[in-house]
């Protein structure tokens, strides 16, 4: 879906920011009444979750990908 590796995403605050944001947006629609976006926005929260806390390895600690080395 994007790409975890980018240098951005290394500190966990900056991890947790995007997240926070993401869940926080979708609570916010659902009381504004819009649930669709309420939940558009839930899910893409939980797969940041996903993706940038429960699976992220950080780029150093990754294995060569076919780079020219």
């Amino acid at each position: 879906m994007f790409d975890t590796s980018h240098p951005m995403l290394k500190p966990l605050w900056v991890r947790l920011l995007i997240c926070g944001i993401t869940l926080c947006w979708g609570v916010f629609e659902f009381f504004m009444g819009s649930t669709t976006w309420a939940v558009i926005f839930a899910v893409v929260g939980l797969i940041c979750v996903y993706h940038l806390l429960l699976e992220y390895v950080p780029p150093e600690d990754r294995p060569n990908q076919g780079g020219s080395s």
